[in-house]
């Protein structure tokens, strides 16, 4: 009889797991990353050859070589059958090579869900984009990120210095460990066992949060609050995605935070209400509400343990219902001082169970045959990640622009997300395809708002 070596389990974090629960046919769970690099000047003919060998023969340490348990309860084992073939992939843009194609094959790759049977990422370097560029796309299920996104993964394998020609790929690093900030650090077993027991007792939760959201006033509640409309992006969708992306210098923002006495983050979520106020209207779909954003906290600040991988989020009206670009703004720079307020409320010890309970609802709205009673807790979903602040290179490659591609819930359909770098503003649109079929709009008219504003607060000429 042939023995086989019992393959050691590391149990899934409370938190990570609520992403494979949640995750469907429809909605996948995945984070992505999209790099864009300068092909080094001195790069021989066959550099792309050479990084591929070289990325494939490193080694791959856990958790990328680690795939999910079989069982009820979570937890990652080492795959015996890993294939680095499968994950890492090898592709060309057909000419020109433009913006348009790199954003088409990535809005492919991005709407396949990763399978559950092998390890859960996928690696693509992207050859023949215009101007002796490649590209990075990167796919991680958002039950092994550390993070909202995948970008802090990505960038922490880069180098600073233009002259270094040994970096190794993703896979051959562990994920960065938040010992200290982790949910589950300084737990014991029985408070990681209760910590599950509560995760799977969201589905019961969320069918009474369902029974108690249909009845009148109850949206106003704490896990309902008032004043969400349903929307376009509040439609059922698909597991077909678009992505678009728009780049700004860092400098207009500030100079725009300067001139209007506001914070660079009101001057990025007023151009996100702004593109949207002008899509939507260009399809007659504007609500006479504002549209609510959602935007990942940190509570690092309010307790010990930071919800790296959290659910939770802080809501903002973005003033799509302003006509007046002007107006608009000082609406949300109003809105934003009450999330600040309320970011500051949060409780310092009962970070988990605020986690938890936050998450619920959302975890309701993606039952089958119930999500679609739920009242809307926001239309979308909006970041903003800091990156780094000089340029990085990968083996003499300078990366010139990185984006961040969300996870779509059901009935959510958009995610804005932010990533700064080397003194610019990276801003990556992942949209329902079905829904929002023309995303690159929303795109350029980001580009428009931030032009119109600059006109409205801009000095005028000869004055002293």
């Amino acid at each position: 009889m042939t023995m086989h070596k019992v393959m050691p389990t590391t149990t899934m974090k409370p938190l990570d797991s609520v992403w494979l629960m949640m995750e469907t046919p429809d909605t996948p769970m995945h984070v992505g990353v999209l790099a864009s690099f300068a092909k080094p000047g001195s790069a021989s003919r066959s550099f792309y050859a050479d990084m591929a060998e070289q990325m494939r023969a490193a080694q791959v340490v856990s958790p990328w070589n680690s795939r999910l348990s079989r069982g009820l309860s979570p937890g990652m084992v080492p795959d015996r059958e890993f294939d680095i073939d499968y994950h890492f992939r090898r592709s060309a843009l057909p000419q020109p090579g433009g913006e348009r194609e790199l954003g088409r094959m990535v809005s492919r790759l991005h709407s396949n869900p990763l399978d559950r049977s092998r390890p859960l990422w996928e690696f693509h370097l992207i050859e023949g984009l215009e101007r002796d560029r490649f590209a990075f796309y990167v796919k991680i299920h958002h039950a092994l990120v550390e993070a909202v996104n995948g970008v802090s993964a990505l960038l922490s394998n880069l180098s600073s210095r233009s002259r270094v020609r040994t970096a190794n790929p993703l896979w051959s690093q562990p994920l960065t460990d938040h010992d200290n900030d982790d949910l589950t650090a300084g737990l014991n077993s029985s408070d990681l066992a209760e910590s599950l027991d509560s995760i799977a007792s969201l589905g019961k939760a969320a069918m009474g949060i369902v029974q108690g959201a249909v009845r009148p006033g109850e949206r106003n509640s704490f896990l309902f609050p008032r004043g969400t409309p349903r929307s376009t992006l509040n439609r059922r969708i698909n597991s077909q995605r678009r992505f678009a992306t728009q780049q700004f210098e860092e400098q207009r923002i500030a100079a725009l935070a300067k001139a209007t006495d506001s914070t660079v983050n009101e001057i990025l979520t007023y151009l996100c209400g702004s593109s949207l106020r002008r899509f939507f209207k260009e399809y007659n779909a504007l609500p006479e509400e504002s549209l609510i954003g959602v935007m990942p906290i940190s509570l690092q600040e309010h307790g010990e343990h930071l919800a790296g991988n959290a659910i939770a989020g802080l809501r903002v009206p973005l003033g799509t219902h302003v006509g007046d670009s002007v107006a608009r703004l000082d609406t949300v720079k109003e809105a934003m001082k009450r999330v600040r307020k309320d970011r500051a409320a949060l409780p310092r010890e009962t970070v988990t169970p605020y986690v938890l309970m936050r998450a619920a609802p959302m975890f309701a709205s993606q039952l089958k045959g119930v999500g679609q009673f739920v009242p809307p807790l926001f239309n979308l979903a909006v970041s903003n990640t800091p990156g780094s602040e000089k340029p990085l290179y990968f083996n003499g490659a300078r990366l010139e622009a990185v984006y961040s591609l969300s996870p779509l819930l059901q009935f959510n359909a958009l995610s804005i997300d932010c990533v700064s770098y080397a003194g610019t503003f990276n801003i990556g649109f992942t949209g329902a395809r079905d829904t929002l079929p023309r995303l690159q709009r929303m795109a350029v008219y980001f580009g428009k708002a931030l032009e119109e504003l600059e006109e409205r607060v801009a000095p005028e000429e000869g004055a002293a």
